[in-house]
């Protein structure tokens, strides 16, 4: 919808260029410098119209390539920075994973050793009852 309204616009003011270009149809002088021409207005006007259209298109053109190719280098980056991201975050997943499993198996060792140390105090309580 919005690219409609640009052509609508761009065709609007293509017709005013041009009656307004033509109603002026008389012949002036024209001064380049070095030589002096003489044409009629309405080449002038529509001339111009179309140079400016020219050098829009040029730099407009230049512009967007411009663009383009910065959008292209940060999406470059974008994704090494996921890359990045994913690696540091599997990294530090895997570290984390290594101390729980550290921890479990530290626990389970101490409650083994408490369940011998337990059996001990009971084996010598039993023995001092006997005796």
């Amino acid at each position: 919808m919005k690219n409609q309204w640009r052509i609508i616009l761009g065709l609007i003011l293509t017709l005013l260029i041009v009656i307004f270009a033509v109603m002026n149809n008389m012949s002036v002088p024209i001064n380049f410098g070095l030589k002096k021409v003489s044409a009629p207005l309405v080449i002038i006007i529509i001339g111009s119209a179309f140079i400016g259209a020219i050098v829009i298109a040029l730099v407009t053109t230049t512009t967007i390539w411009q663009q383009k190719r910065e959008i292209k280098t940060l999406n470059q980056q974008l994704n090494e920075a996921k890359q990045d991201i994913e690696q540091k975050v599997a990294d530090r997943k895997q570290e984390l994973e290594r101390d729980y499993n550290n921890k479990v198996a530290s626990l389970q060792l101490e409650t083994k050793e408490s369940t011998v140390n337990l059996n001990d105090d009971k084996n010598s309580i039993a023995q001092k009852e006997n005796d």
